[in-house]
């Protein structure tokens, strides 16, 4: 005779915080495969016992051990995604990007953030191997020989703004080289002819990309003059006092962060942008065009960059390099060059 259902809860709610499939399989009166079929997405069941044992696994408080479930389905249905920092709006865009894609496809994602360091990165990689269906590195700092470990580690890996010459290796890369051209161009137009550049870090990938496009702009008469910078807001805050030693009459930062970075300096030392320097970044960044100035900046869609990544861990996408190209936003931060600027508080 079947126990009634409201006796039954009776007996099994004092062990809500430590259900097993045991009493799964007990209240719905199946087996335990049949249980683990159910809850795993497995080999089908009727509808029947399926909404029987899914109840009971409600009723007793029951989930499902994920690592059990990825040794019975031999997948996570999750993906390991690493940033170099977290705290930049422009990762942050990326990664709801590819949480998006990878939600419509019924996969979840596990983010990691290294805070630029190549060694925590390298770790990252290495722990989320294990346990993931796929890896996708955001702008990677490690070196290359690290990059091949890692996905030799792993199930399948994909790169954002890192090219690694590998049979098994996707990418998608932003074409800088065109980007920091354009942003020349322009500041050209207006009459610049002497631009630092606050350089990323040295182990970017993306900034190797940007001295390209520097080096395009020599050639064609520009100055161009370099000052160690990094990544980060505070980066820029720090490097604006070396900048304007070399009287330039524009800057460009490696990204918009380090941009806000430099407004915010350049602000407490009375300097007026754009009318005593002109100040540019990279990546169109969620708040550069609501800060004051607007910032001119070369424009890559994130979303875009998030879909075409997503689309490498298709099995039957190639495993190849697609190159984005993004477009010159021109807002308030840049102008026509003065026969002289102020750029100092002398």
């Amino acid at each position: 005779m079947r126990q009634h259902r409201s006796d039954r809860h009776a007996a099994t709610s004092d062990r809500a915080g430590r259900a097993t499939i045991h009493d799964v399989a007990r209240l719905a009166e199946v087996s335990t495969a049949t249980v683990s079929r159910v809850l795993s997405g497995g080999k089908p069941v009727t509808a029947q016992v399926a909404d029987r044992v899914r109840a009971a696994a409600q009723e007793v408080g029951y989930r499902p051990n994920p690592a059990a479930q990825t040794l019975l389905r031999g997948s996570s249905r999750t993906i390991g995604v690493v940033a170099p920092d977290l705290g930049n709006p422009y990762f942050a865009e990326i990664l709801k990007g590819i949480s998006a894609e990878a939600a419509a496809d019924g996969y979840h994602t596990l983010v990691a953030g290294t805070d630029e360091d190549p060694e925590r990165e390298y770790r990252s990689a290495i722990e989320l191997a294990r346990w993931v269906d796929g890896l996708l590195l955001c702008a990677p700092r490690m070196s290359a020989p690290r990059l091949k470990e890692v996905a030799a580690a792993g199930r399948k890996l994909v790169l954002i703004n890192r090219v690694l010459r590998h049979p098994s290796v996707g990418a998608v890369v932003v074409d800088y080289h065109h980007g920091v051209r354009l942003l020349c161009e322009h500041l050209g137009s207006l009459g610049h002819k002497r631009i630092v550049y606050l350089e990323g870090p040295p182990n970017a990938w993306s900034d190797q990309q940007r001295q390209r496009g520097f080096r395009t702009a020599e050639a064609a008469g520009q100055t161009i003059i370099r000052v160690p910078c990094g990544s980060s807001l505070r980066d820029g805050y720090g490097a604006v006092d070396e900048a304007l030693t070399h009287r330039p009459t524009a800057l460009i930062a490696f990204n918009d962060h380090v941009a806000v970075g430099v407004l915010s300096r350049l602000r407490e030392l009375g300097i007026t942008v754009p009318d005593d320097i002109s100040v540019a970044g990279v990546d169109d960044a969620p708040m550069s065009a609501h800060i004051d100035p607007g910032l001119t900046t070369y424009a890559v869609s994130t979303v875009e960059l998030g879909r075409r990544a997503w689309q490498h861990f298709n099995p039957t996408a190639p495993t190849n390099t697609i190159h984005l190209t993004g477009e010159l936003v021109v807002r308030a931060s840049t102008a026509r060059a003065a026969r002289r600027r102020r750029t100092s508080q002398a």
